[in-house]
């Protein structure tokens, strides 16, 4: 696997990443497979922006006990208080749809953060 150094962090990241979006439609089973999988062959970062609030399980148990050699990238506005996504700009259900994330994820910290969909100035 190649890697890039970010500048800021010191971070060596994996330039093919995880995206996460349709991995909740499998079986946990064969989800955690891929994950592993996937890490075992230098994937080191996943960007967590899902359809579905499983992802974030599968992720947990998949990389609980290599979570200090993952890097997780959160997206601020994605909300997934329903089971499935949803999008916010309220503060507080940002915060709970966050640490429900992080439970989730078996960690009490994320790598990265993206501002999720603020697309227009109201927005903001």
């Amino acid at each position: 696997m190649e890697y890039r150094i970010n500048k800021r962090t010191g971070d060596h990241i994996s330039v093919i990443g995880l995206g996460t979006s349709y991995i909740a439609e499998a079986e946990e089973k064969e989800a955690i497979q891929a994950l592993e999988y996937a890490y075992e062959n230098g994937i080191n970062y996943a960007d967590l922006a899902t359809a579905d609030a499983k992802t974030f399980i599968y992720y947990g148990k998949a990389f609980s006990s290599v979570r200090k050699d993952i890097y997780y990238q959160v997206h601020f506005g994605a909300n997934y208080e329903s089971g499935a996504y949803g999008w916010t700009t309220n503060v507080e259900t940002i915060r709970r749809s966050v640490d429900a994330q992080l439970t989730a994820l078996h960690t009490d910290y994320i790598d990265y953060g993206f501002i999720h969909c603020l697309d227009e100035e109201k927005d903001w």
